[in-house]
């Protein structure tokens, strides 16, 4: 009773009624496999699939805010203004010193006071010059004066003179008359004769010295537009050097003190650094949001495979990071704008949301404007706007096929990779 065997067939023996279940009928397992193939292939040979790209993004505003960098290494001395301060272009904003200090004391300073006198003295040049250029033209004016009165005075001798010699011709030929008829002696006509042409010598002298006087002041009017021209190219010659000189004021000048200027109107958003800092070239110094929005743009970066399949006018959904789309769910927005060239590096650069190419990995982006259907999130009575730099996905819907294509999609790439040379 006891027996191993014994022991072995209590365990193994039934403890009640074995009852098998009836088969399933053939015909049904039939019909369903008949149903289940004629739904799957309608559903590979009717149904598409519309193939979608998530892409990321950030809000911006248009105009977009403006990121004011140090182009210069050196400290903070001083601050013009505050966040929230309403600032116009060209208001100062920070005060910078880059000078440097030596045993003689700061650099720029020395070499400001040097030019700063090289200045003055090249000034006392060219006002001396322009005094020097004044009394030499007065004088020759003057001169000029005088002979052009001398001139005036020989003329109106020379037009009497004439008249005299005229005069005297007439009397010398009443005299060869007279003599004719012998009214009067030979030696009264000679006399007459000799003293019309000592007459005549003398009106060539005043004619020569009237010729003189106009020769001299012609000489002076060119010697006055000589001497004005030369005094003008040596003004003009310290004129230059006082200008290189001023630029090398202005070079110690940068060398010294460097003053940041706004470069657009609007609000100090935020200053990234205070009096006293020290600056590298390129850090941030602060930030400046237009003062008036016009409304709210999302740019999205879409990869090369992606951007032929989008057009503008397209609904797109977005999902925010600030606003998780398993609460808030998900957001309309339209693309406005796509960019027909890739972007450049330094643009994507200025967006801080932008991918960021891999070493070895280097893919085209293309730049992609989506502007929001709504620009403002109501939640627990509130409503709240977008703000630049929120960083967002983007649902892109691209080219649509059948199912049966996606499925065969490896098939074609077999066949690709097979055929030959395309002739068309």
């Amino acid at each position: 009773m006891f027996r191993k065997e014994a022991l072995e067939n209590r365990k193994m023996r039934w403890r009640g009624r074995a009852i098998l279940l009836p088969g399933v009928p053939l015909w049904l397992i039939i019909m369903f496999c008949v149903c289940f193939l004629a739904a799957f292939l309608t559903f590979v040979i009717d149904g598409t699939y519309m193939r979608r790209v998530n892409v990321s993004g950030e809000i911006t505003t248009w105009p977009r805010p403006v990121n004011i960098y140090s182009n210069v290494q050196g400290f903070i001395v001083k601050s013009y203004v505050t966040e929230g301060q309403k600032i116009k272009k060209g208001d100062p904003v920070y005060l910078i010193d880059v000078s440097r200090s030596t045993h003689s004391g700061v650099v720029s300073d020395n070499q400001r006071n040097d030019i700063e006198q090289q200045i003055t003295r090249v000034e006392n040049i060219i006002a001396g010059l322009q005094e020097s250029k004044n009394a030499t033209l007065k004088t020759l004016e003057k001169q000029k004066q005088q002979y052009s009165e001398a001139l005036k005075f020989s003329t109106d001798v020379i037009r009497r003179a004439e008249e005299g010699v005229k005069l005297m011709k007439e009397n010398m030929e009443n005299y060869r008359r007279y003599q004719a008829r012998g009214l009067i002696t030979k030696d009264q006509l000679t006399n007459h004769v000799t003293l019309y042409y000592q007459q005549q010598n003398d009106l060539l002298g005043l004619r020569s010295q009237s010729e003189q006087n106009a020769l001299q002041v012609t000489s002076l009017e060119s010697e006055i537009q000589t001497q004005a021209a030369d005094f003008d190219n040596r003004i003009y010659q310290m004129e230059l050097q006082r200008y290189d000189l001023q630029k090398e004021r202005l070079n110690a000048d940068i060398s010294g003190d460097v003053i940041v200027r706004a470069t657009s109107d609007g609000k100090i958003d935020s200053l990234s650094v205070t009096a006293g800092q020290m600056v590298n070239t390129g850090d941030s110094l602060l930030q400046i949001i237009p003062e008036s929005i016009d409304h709210y743009l999302l740019v999205a970066w879409v990869p090369n495979d992606a951007a032929p399949y989008i057009a503008v006018g397209d609904k797109v959904n977005l999902r925010y990071e600030a606003f998780p789309a398993e609460k808030f769910g998900q957001f309309s927005a339209t693309i406005s704008q796509i960019s027909k060239t890739p972007a450049s590096t330094q643009e994507m650069m200025t967006y801080p949301g932008a991918p960021k190419n891999v070493q070895g990995t280097s893919i085209p982006y293309y730049k992609v404007v989506i502007k929001p259907d709504r620009e403002v999130v109501e939640y627990d009575g509130k409503r709240i706007s977008l703000e630049n730099g929120m960083k967002a996905q983007s649902t892109l819907f691209l080219e649509k096929r059948r199912i049966y294509q996606w499925m065969l999609s490896p098939f074609y790439d077999m066949k690709h990779s097979a055929t030959g040379p395309v002739n068309e």
